[in-house]
This record gives structure tokens, sequence and C-alpha cells, in this order.
């Protein structure tokens, strides 16, 4: 790739600028460029860039051993312009440093640039491809466009394998209730070792486009909790002086109320994250100490005479519920869970979008439809369902075309999750979302059988013998599909059971 000097060049100097201005802040001193690199100097139209970049790339070597990752993140605020924000990014990968240093400021200067799109919701996801699958996201194709003339490595399938932890590891950090667990799950190290297993390729398009969305979900998540839990161990400390106690009085072991009342949250929160860790694990220690505390004053009030708690072992048992005399049963197709809801979105996203090119396509090959992991063959009265405009209608035509076009649907979502699952058949976690959006659409291939299955016994009641034939080959279609379901779980040794959860 020819690389263009004069933009190079225009790059290092926004940087140079960033820098002796962060520098003056820090300093309160001028800190002056060497000779020749001067603002004048570099806009001399006479300028020698042989010499010129040569000597510019080793002064911010220079520069970068006096700016920490700490002053790039404090400096990172919204009056930053997203223009000087995309030129350090450039420069970072085009230094594809693997100094920790350096990798620290690229992994803050990546989410800054996730936490502040130049349009407000300008990274989120669209809809689904033609099969249910995510498309690229838009960020990643922010960042394709921001390192396009960067000459970076690709990325290695280990190193794949590992960026697509970090889908599990945000999980986690969702299901954390407080902040003491957090502290003790170890997610944080867990971040730093994968980021820390990448050479050059930490600069990659793809990984940064993983990387900041999970710092992004972490930083909100970790701050939720941080600050919870320094109200709750400050109102405990006000609790507490409130009903008599001193600031001396003991919590647990060697904490004293004092250590409560004296927790200054910004101030930590303030601190270089290396600096802060003594003082994020004492807010977990003393999170934990007004829990024990909070918890034992709970089971002593709990402990009141009741003696009629106790005449039945089964008083405090939870009644059985039993659905109601006449209530409806739930309709086929009714999916309730998170995870149902989310696949039924996936499903009709397929079936809207083989829908659109059906009807777009040439006729010679509107059966043949573009799919992530292949093309999906339609037979001719599966694409004649999907061309028909009487899906609404209360009638046999529409229960025929409505069952055909579900089951082609499920079907195409079940061949894009097994080959997504294949993929990831060897990462630790990511598996398992994959497993379980085939086993919910298993449960779905089976309510769309049922459903076929009455229309073609009314199709055989009328002697619509070709209709009954045509429902029956995609129904066997879809049957295939399951089985290939239950082979890849078997070969895997994975259960078939969905966690709705």
């Amino acid at each position: 790739m020819a690389v263009d000097l004069n933009w190079e060049l225009t790059i290092l100097e926004i940087v140079q600028g960033f820098y002796l201005n962060l520098l003056h802040d820090f300093l309160q001193d001028e800190v002056t460029p060497p000779s020749g690199l001067e603002a004048d100097a570099l806009r001399d139209r006479q300028r020698d860039l042989a010499v010129l970049l040569p000597a510019m790339r080793r002064w911010l070597k220079l520069l970068d051993m006096a700016i920490t990752p700490e002053m790039l993140r404090v400096s990172l605020t919204t009056t930053i312009d997203q223009d000087l924000a995309e030129a350090l990014l450039r420069y970072y990968a085009r230094k594809q440093s693997k100094n920790d240093f350096d990798r620290d400021k690229t992994d803050f200067v990546a989410t800054f640039l996730y936490r502040n799109p130049r349009v407000p919701g300008q990274w989120d996801k669209h809809g689904f491809s033609m099969d249910g699958v995510a498309p690229l996201p838009p960020f990643e194709i922010a960042l394709m466009e921001i390192l396009d003339d960067a000459e970076l490595p690709e990325l290695s399938p280990t190193e794949s394998r590992m960026l697509d932890e970090f889908e599990f590891l945000g999980e986690e950090v969702e299901h954390l209730q407080q902040f003491d667990r957090l502290m003790d799950s170890g997610l944080m190290q867990k971040a730093r070792h994968i980021k820390h297993t990448f050479g050059s390729a930490f600069y990659h398009a793809h990984a940064l486009a993983v990387i900041a969305p999970y710092n992004h979900r972490f930083g909100r998540r970790f701050a939720e909790l941080f600050a919870s839990a320094a109200a709750q161990i400050k109102g405990y400390a006000v609790d507490i002086q409130q009903r008599g106690g001193s600031l001396s009085s003991r919590v647990e072991g060697d904490i004293t109320v004092e250590h409560l009342a004296q927790l200054e949250e910004k101030t930590i929160l303030a601190t270089e994250y290396r600096r802060a860790q003594d003082s994020f694990h004492r807010v977990s220690r003393l999170k934990k100490a007004v829990d024990s505390k909070t918890h034992t004053r709970a089971r002593s009030s709990a402990l009141e005479p009741a003696a009629t708690a106790f005449s039945s072992p089964l008083a405090s048992a939870s009644p059985v519920l039993q659905p109601a005399a006449g209530a409806p049963e739930q309709p086929l197709n009714s999916f309730t869970s998170p995870a149902q809801l989310q696949e039924e979105a996936r499903v009709r996203s397929v079936e809207d979008s083989v829908r659109g090119w059906v009807r777009a396509a040439d006729e010679r090959c509107r059966q043949i439809v573009p799919m992530k992991f292949g093309n999906f063959v339609l037979a001719p009265h599966e694409a004649d369902a999907y061309c028909a405009d009487f899906h609404q209608e209360k009638s046999f035509r529409g229960d025929n075309a409505r069952a055909l076009v579900r089951m082609v649907a499920v079907m195409a979502r079940i061949q894009a999750e097994i080959e997504e699952l294949k993929q990831r058949q060897n990462s630790t976690h990511l598996w398992r979302p994959h497993a379980n959006a085939l086993a919910i659409l298993q449960e779905a291939a089976a309510q769309a059988n049922q459903e076929a299955l009455a229309t073609v016994e009314l199709a055989t009641q009328r002697g619509l013998v070709e209709k009954a034939k045509c429902l029956t080959a995609t129904m066997d279609r879809l049957r295939t599909r399951v089985e290939h379901i239950q082979e890849t779980f078997a070969f895997a040794g994975l259960r078939s059971e969905p966690d709705l959860r």
C-alpha cells in the first residue's frame, strides 16, 4: 500500500500539538519542540519530508514516555474533538507498539470513540442479515475506515476466538449485582490478560471493535456498582451515628465507623487505575463488613416469637398455582422468555428478508436465497408462499402460506446457528448462546410442524392432494434440519434443552 507521507506528517503534527498542550497543563510550563519541528517549520512548503518524518517519529516516541495512560484518560472528555481522537488512534495503530502504556492509550482512545459517536445512536445495530445473523457492527465499519491506511496483520483463528470471550465476560458483568462480587470475580484481570495475548493484531479494527464496547459495558456497570456500594457504606455510617454510636465504634475486625464515613468515592474514581486497585479492594472489604452487620441485624429482627409459624412443616410452603378454569391454553409460537423472544424476532426477520428477496429477484433465480453461510434453496411452492399476498386471511390458503413461510424461516435459522456453533465450538463460552438458540429452534420447529400437520389434514379432507403433498415435503425438510441439530449436539456432547434465562 502506498503511504501518503504528507498525510502521515499531518497525523504526527496533530498528535504533537495535543501532547504539548497536555504536558503544559500538567507541568504548568512550556515544552518546546526540537529545532525544525516547530509549527512554522512543519507548515513550510519547502519542508523535506525525508528529514521531518523520522525526526517527528523519534520526538513523539520521547513524548509518549512522558504522557502516561492516566493523563490521556483524564484528557479524553466530551470536549475533545472527534478528529483529534481519530488522529491519535491512527498514530497508535501505525506505531503498533507492544508496550503496555501504548496499548492502554489505544484502549482509552477506542473506547472514547465508541462512547462518543459523532451522531447519537450511530453504533446501534439495525436488524439482522438474511439468515437472522447480526451484520457487521457500524463501529467496526467506522474503525476500518479510520485505520484503512494502517498496515496491520490479520487476526489469527486463535486471536479471533480470544476476542469472542469478551461477549461472555460482558454478560457476566451484567449479571453481577454487588461491587464486592465484581472485585472478587477476577473479570478485570481476565480481560486484561486477553488483551495482553495479542501482538500487533491488538490494533486491528475488529479487535478494537470488540474491546471498546466491552470496556464501555464494564465501565458503566463498574461505576453503577461502585456508587451503590459507596452509598451503602456511608449510609450505614450515618445510621450508626444516629443510633448513638461513635466514629470509633468497630464494625468488623479493625474497620471502624470512621473508616466508613471517610470514604471518598470521587477521589478514588479519579485515581489512575493501577494505583486505585488498593482503594477498590478496600471499598470491597468495607462493603462486605457492612453487609455482614446488616444481615446479622436482619436475622435478629426476624427471630420474633411466632408459634403459629411452626404449627406445620408445610405452613410456609408456596401453593401450587393451577390455571384458572376456562383459561386459554398458551398459543403456538408464543415465546415468553427473553431468549425465546429474541429468537422469535430473528425468525420473523428471516421471514421478512426472504420475502423481500423472493419478490424482488428474477423469477429464474428467486428460489436461491443468498445467506451468510451459503445459499438457501427454496422449493417452488415455498417461493410461491413467500410471494403470496393473502397471509393475513383466515382461510385455508392463508393457513397454507403461513405454515410454509414459518417452516422455511425456522429451517434457515437452524442452518445459520449450526454454522455459528461449529465456528465457536472450541471457545470456552461462546458456543453456549448458539446451542441455546438451536434448542429453542427445536421447539419452534415442533410448533411449526404441528400447525402444518393440521393444515395437511384439512387439505386431505378437501381433496387438495397436491397442497398436502407440498406441505408434507417441507415438513420432511424441516424434520431433516432438526435431525442435524441433534447430530450436532451429540457430536459436541451438548444438551438439547434450552437455557431460557
